[in-house]
C-alpha cells in the first residue's frame, strides 16, 4: 500500500471496529493516523526484535528495515563516558534499532575481530574475570549514548587486542528505526519523529507485508487512546513512537 492508501485502509478498518465492538463511530484526523500508524510499525517491530536470529519468518518480513554500513572514521571521547581506554569508538547512525552482527574489518574487508556485544554490567564482570576472558578471534562491544542539548548520541565502544593506530574499520549490520508513516502531505505545525512533511505519499509505505497487522493494532490504540470522548485528540505525549 501506499500511504495514501493506508490512510484509506484506516478508515475502513476503523468502521469494522467500532461496528463490532462499539456503538460509537469515532473519527481520526491525518495527524492522528501517522501518529497511531507509526506508534502500532514500531511496538510491532520491536516485539519481533528477540526472535530475528533464530526466525527466518521475522527477517523476511524485517528485509525492509536491514541495513549494513562499514565505518572507517575512529570518535575521540572522554575516558570518563569509556570503559577502556585502550578501545575504539565509531559513532552510530542515527537509525540503528537493532544491532545483528558487527564485525572489526581491515581496508579490503577481510575479518580481523568478530564482535560480541555485552552490557554494561556484564562487561565489567568479563573484565574481571579471566576465564570469561574474550576468545581469541573475538571483541567486546558496548553502546555509549551521550546526551547534549537533548540530542541523544550513540556510540559503540569496541574492546579489542587491535591496535586503533592501526584503523581498523567497523561494520556494522542492524535493522534500523520504522520510518513515520505520514498519511498526508503534510501535518502542517505536528510532527512526527521530527517529520511534518511526506513527499513519497504515493510510494510503497514499509513493511507492506505487515501492513493489516499495524493497522488492527494502530486502530486498537487509537480507540484505547480516545476511550468515550469521540473528540478527545490523540496525545504525542501519550502515543511517543520513542517509548
Amino acid at each position: 500500500m501506499t500511504y495514501k492508501e493506508l490512510s484509506n485502509a484506516f478508515d475502513v478498518y476503523s468502521n469494522r471496529h467500532a461496528e463490532s465492538k462499539l456503538e460509537t463511530l469515532l473519527f481520526f484526523d491525518e495527524y492522528e493516523k501517522s501518529l497511531l500508524l507509526t506508534k502500532a510499525a514500531n511496538e510491532i517491530v520491536k516485539e519481533m526484535l528477540p526472535s530475528f536470529d533464530r526466525n527466518e519468518k521475522i527477517k523476511k518480513q524485517l528485509a525492509q528495515l536491514t541495513r549494513s554500513t562499514q565505518i572507517s572514521t575512529q570518535v575521540t571521547l572522554d575516558n570518563g563516558l569509556k570503559l577502556r581506554n585502550d578501545s575504539i569508538v565509531y559513532q552510530l547512525p542515527n537509525d540503528v534499532l537493532y544491532v545483528v552482527a558487527e564485525s572489526l574489518r581491515n581496508s579490503t574487508g577481510a575479518i580481523l575481530n568478530r564482535i560480541k556485544p555485552l552490557q554494561d554490567d556484564e562487561a565489567y564482570y568479563s573484565f574481571d574475570n579471566p576465564f570469561r576472558a574474550s576468545a581469541r578471534g573475538y571483541a567486546w562491544s558496548v553502546v555509549i549514548s551521550e546526551s547534549v542539548s537533548n540530542v541523544i548520541t550513540k556510540y559503540i565502544e569496541v574492546i579489542t587486542s587491535i591496535s586503533a593506530a592501526t584503523n581498523p574499520e567497523y561494520y556494522l549490520k542492524y535493522i534500523s528505526e520504522v520510518p513515520a508513516f505520514i498519511v498526508t502531505d503534510s501535518l502542517l505545525d505536528a510532527t512526527i519523529n521530527g517529520l511534518s512533511t511526506n513527499t513519497n505519499i504515493n510510494l510503497e509505505a514499509p513493511l507492506g507485508i505487515l501492513h493489516e497487522k499495524i493497522l488492527d493494532r494502530a486502530i486498537t490504540i487509537g480507540y484505547m487512546a480516545k476511550g468515550d470522548d469521540p473528540n478527545l485528540k490523540v496525545a504525542a505525549s501519550n502515543l511517543s513512537t520513542n517509548s
